[in-house]
């Protein structure tokens, strides 16, 4: 990032505050539609301003929005995968295009610094490429056979489910309802997208993305909304679903999703609670390092952030001298702020949960450091740090998505791994060590889809399409296929083993 870079993003947040606000529209078969109770977003570092706004859409729009891409699919499902391929790469010169303008989108509704607002599109483009090249290997929907004995022509290749709804969070408003879009598409689908209400202008960037694509009016639909249009869309006739939010909701999809005539697929990520183990042996200024970037980056708003340091007694107190210096020298600000490293928490139901915890620790008796309110409109908080506290109390095991974290003293690395692991949630975790049989330990014996060792700027954080794919195990995850990996886009298919004779092979299309 230049200063340059900063200057302009910052000048259009500054302009965008002071103009009309967007109101975006629900596209149902190629046509805007504003059906429903509006809903508005704030800009949670000035909640006086109003940032956008969209319609709560009704359950009779949500269906037709189905009944609409389900009419789509029909046709779209006859393209050939390296058609569809093409049409779904139109995209990457219009992402790249758009990046800065949807960083400004994020600032504004979600309060993303420039970094991590740029980072938005950035990595839809680099999601584009990735899942693109994948699906166009031989062989990527197509399963290798051997010759029949019985001298019939077989093929086993992966056909679509048909409609896809996706369920979109907050905190990447644009990458989590991009990444399912893009894959669904790939694989021949339908796709019924719904926003989050704290982020509709971001989330409408999918629609407008899709439409750089060029693909047959009413494949891709976008509603908006709170809670209601969600639940619409799990209770419509779709077949299958992405959702990325809470384990609760992400297990209440799941039992919806089992009942009736046959399951559908529920391709979920739902949160961690995510440790990092610091061990006597460990390099504490690179283990600082990386915890207070994990840990507070976006507030801790995002399913990857570290929540929970588990250290043993020789490097306990030191470790936490380290972590506070850097938390202290953090600079908590407004996204134009080209110091900033992290805005505002997203809402004031957030900020209200943070001074709950934070409170909570202290009437405990836990050694709290941080945890204020700070000075101005927004939801500001100074993060939170809090050591002293036991490695399975309920602050310590608890995901918070908030700008929160524990330190506990634990006796042992063994200890520490298993305290990692005693939690229904395995999404990400790191460990810092110089001691290469806990090492392999670590990597033998953590519940976790992603695992970083001794990586100085990103304790659990940092994943990226193209180097690293990114998903979790146990209640992180539902189906053990990582995003921004080879296997994703294949999740959204079926395979069908097909077996006719020889004088027919000519009708086996791939």
């Amino acid at each position: 990032m230049t200063s340059v870079d900063h200057e302009a993003f910052a000048t259009e947040v500054a302009k965008r505050r002071t103009g009309a606000h967007v109101v975006v529209p629900h596209v149902v078969g190629g046509k805007e539609r504003f059906d429903g109770e509006l809903i508005t977003r704030e800009d949670p570092g000035h909640p006086s301003l109003t940032i956008s706004g969209c319609h709560d859409a009704p359950a009779g729009l949500v269906q037709l929005a189905v009944e609409t891409s389900r009419a789509a699919q029909r046709e779209w499902a006859k393209v050939p995968l390296h058609t569809r391929i093409e049409h779904v790469r139109r995209a990457i010169d219009y992402v790249t295009d758009a990046a800065e303008e949807w960083a400004v989108r994020t600032a504004l509704e979600v309060g993303k610094t420039y970094a991590g607002a740029r980072a938005e599109g950035l990595e839809v483009r680099d999601i584009l490429r990735c899942y693109t090249e994948y699906a166009a290997r031989p062989g990527a929907f197509e399963d290798e056979r051997a010759d029949d004995p019985a001298g019939f022509a077989n093929d086993s290749v992966l056909r679509p489910y048909g409609v896809f709804g996706v369920i979109t969070p907050f905190n990447f408003p644009i990458v989590q309802a991009a990444g399912p879009t893009i894959g669904a598409l790939i694989a021949g689908n339908g796709v019924v997208i719904k926003t989050s209400h704290q982020g509709p202008w971001s989330g409408h960037a999918v629609y407008e993305m899709c439409q750089a694509m060029d693909l047959p009016t009413g494949l891709v639909n976008i509603i908006h909304g709170a809670d209601e249009p969600g639940k619409a869309l799990v209770a419509a006739d779709i077949d299958g679903i992405s959702f990325t939010g809470s384990v609760a909701v992400g297990k209440s999809i799941m039992r919806t999703f089992t009942e009736g005539p046959y399951a559908r697929p529920v391709i979920a990520e739902m949160g961690g609670k995510n440790p990092v183990i610091v061990t006597d042996t460990a390099d504490l200024e690179a283990a600082a390092d990386g915890i207070v970037f994990s840990a507070f980056d976006l507030g801790g708003q995002k399913c990857s952030a570290l929540s929970r340091v588990l250290v043993t007694p020789g490097v306990h107190d030191r470790l936490v001298e380290l972590v506070t210096e850097r938390t202290n020298r953090i600079v908590v600000a407004d996204p134009t702020d080209a110091e900033a490293f992290v805005g505002p928490v997203v809402s004031p139901e957030a900020f209200a949960r943070f001074e709950r915890i934070v409170g909570e620790a202290r009437q405990s008796g836990f050694t709290v450091v941080g945890g204020e309110r700070l000075a101005g409109e927004g939801y500001f908080a100074r993060p939170a740090i809090v050591s002293s506290v036991p490695a399975d109390h309920t602050l310590s095991t608890t995901e918070h998505f908030l700008p929160f974290l524990t330190i506990s003293a634990v006796s042992s690395f063994e200890e520490a791994l298993r305290e990692a692991n005693a939690t229904p949630m395995g999404l990400t975790a790191g460990i810092y060590t110089g001691d290469l049989d806990e090492v392999r330990a670590f990597l033998d014996g953590i519940e976790a889809g992603c695992v970083d060792v001794n990586v100085p700027g990103h304790a659990t954080t940092g994943w990226w399409p193209g180097p690293q794919t990114f998903g979790g195990w146990k209640a992180s995850g539902s189906t053990g296929k990582q995003t921004l990996g080879k296997w994703y886009a294949s999740q959204f298919a079926r395979q069908q083993a097909r077996k006719l004779p020889t004088e027919l092979e000519h009708l086996l299309t791939h």
